[in-house]
């Protein structure tokens, strides 16, 4: 019985997860940089500070 729902909890968190993850990729104002360690002196979207 505890096996059940500790399944069925880590299936909970897993689905709400995806979701948040794709409800953050079909966002409009979604920075494509979010999260990353190089944004600060990215090249790939002409952010970088060095010209």
């Amino acid at each position: 019985m505890s096996q059940t729902i500790v399944t069925a909890i880590v299936l909970l968190l897993a689905f709400i997860y995806a979701a948040w993850r794709l409800f953050r990729a079909f966002r409009g104002d979604a920075d494509p940089c979010s999260g990353c360690e190089l944004k600060k002196n990215c090249q790939k979207f002409g952010q970088s500070k060095e010209k």
